[in-house]
């Protein structure tokens, strides 16, 4: 750990209070700091971790304003925070990433616009034209009915996400996602499908003084939009090492053009052809990025604060394999007890890490906690996969037996 922090800076506002703002609050106590913060619910997943709080909705002026005049500077956990009700404070310069970044970003729209006019290969992007109230239909006949549609905010966890094939069934899934998009009044885009040979993330940290770092290409592997679990470095799974190169480059190109602060991360798509196209970008600290916890000398979380404080930033050394896998909620269980924590065993895997978010309620997909682990043995691979497997699928089992499937009364 590099604890070459400038503490001069003794508070630090934490605006989220779900896992990610648990692990900042844990990082920032590492290097001395008082992290503050903002939360409903004071036994909420940080606030478990985080006595210093300001009770109040990300909502409202008058809470954020009273977090804001605390700290010296605040950091997010999601990129859905209301930007208006932050500039609305007088204290949004104490914010980082800055506002412009968040406004553009929270926006998927705005961030494909963005990858077209830096030339950023990306998948490509059909408009709404607001002229023609059938549009997609006349984009599915001309694409044959390959395409995504999304909402252009507010889309997560594979939420906000319409994938079409051509199907017959497509109408109904189609007519029900326009319908909770207008519902809602989000914007609606869609983009062509691609049939993609793998899925990569990459880790990037810009500081505020202009450093940039990167953790390794990762491979992600999903289930049902979320991801499960992350193996890498990706060129230790036959990635090519070019691929590498490009995702770092295109890390910093973005981090530049936004001047982004702190840790963010892109997710890409490996189309047949050999090319990685840039799928979605997160301006925080990122589900791909917990392998950083255990493994390398300094987290992706640490590294977050370390970036908004202006401290050096070091380029990680990689290991030779290392894997995150996520504890999602099972399919089919709901219940507003907590769910059973794993047993996670080293079975001669000394570097198996267990990481839990404390959260009081379960649900399918819900995100509960995470294992990690690395070695430089690559011998053991598929032994530790394997191994990492059964932890996940004793929990599941486990979690089965315990929780009563009726009760859906949860705080999602």
């Amino acid at each position: 750990m590099n604890h070459t922090t400038n503490t001069s800076c003794q508070r630090i506002g934490i605006l989220g209070d779900g896992q990610l703002a648990r692990m900042l609050a844990l990082a920032a106590y590492d290097y001395g700091l008082r992290p503050v913060l903002l939360t409903e619910d004071a036994n909420s997943s940080a606030g478990q971790v985080c006595p210093l709080q300001v009770r109040g909705s990300f909502k409202s002026k008058t809470d954020v304003h009273t977090l804001l005049s605390q700290v010296d500077v605040a950091i997010i956990e999601s990129e859905f925070i209301n930007c208006d009700v932050i500039e609305a404070t007088g204290l949004a310069d104490r914010v980082y990433p800055n506002i412009a970044a968040l406004r553009l970003l929270q926006n998927k729209l705005e961030q494909k616009r963005l990858l077209m006019r830096l030339n950023i290969p990306t998948s490509k992007l059909f408009e709404q034209d607001r002229l023609k109230s059938d549009w997609i239909e006349e984009l599915l006949t001309k694409e044959r009915g390959q395409v995504v549609l999304k909402f252009a905010t507010l889309g997560y966890d594979g939420k906000g996400v319409c994938i079409l094939d051509g199907q017959d069934s497509d109408r109904k899934k189609m007519e029900d996602f326009l319908n909770e998009a207008s519902s809602r009044r989000i914007d609606v885009f869609a983009e062509s499908k691609i049939a993609f040979l793998n899925e990569y993330a990459m880790v990037g940290v810009r500081s505020i003084n202009g450093d940039f770092i990167h953790y390794p290409l990762v491979e992600t592997h999903q289930r049902n939009g979320v991801c499960r679990h992350i193996v890498g470095p990706a060129t230790a799974f036959g990635a090519q090492s070019s691929l590498e190169v490009a995702s770092a480059k295109i890390c910093k190109k973005i981090a530049e053009e936004l001047k982004i602060v702190g840790t963010f991360a892109i997710e890409f798509f490996l189309d047949p052809a050999g090319q990685l196209l840039v799928n979605e970008i997160a301006p925080r600290v990122h589900n791909t990025g917990h392998f950083t916890q255990n493994i390398f000398a300094t987290s992706q979380f640490e590294n977050h604060i370390q970036a908004v404080l202006g401290s050096r930033l070091i380029q990680p050394e990689t290991p030779n394999f290392f894997a995150m896998y996520n504890f999602l909620g099972p399919d089919g269980v709901f219940g507003t007890v907590s769910a059973p924590i794993p047993k996670v065993h080293s079975n001669g895997h000394s570097n198996v890490h267990l990481h839990w978010y404390g959260k009081s309620g379960i649900s399918p997909r819900r995100k509960l906690g995470h294992i990690n682990f690395s070695s430089n043995d690559l011998t053991k691979r598929e032994e530790a996969l394997l191994h990492m497997e059964q932890i996940i699928k004793n929990w599941e089992d486990e979690t089965r037996k315990v929780i009563p499937p009726y009760n859906m009364e949860i705080r999602l």
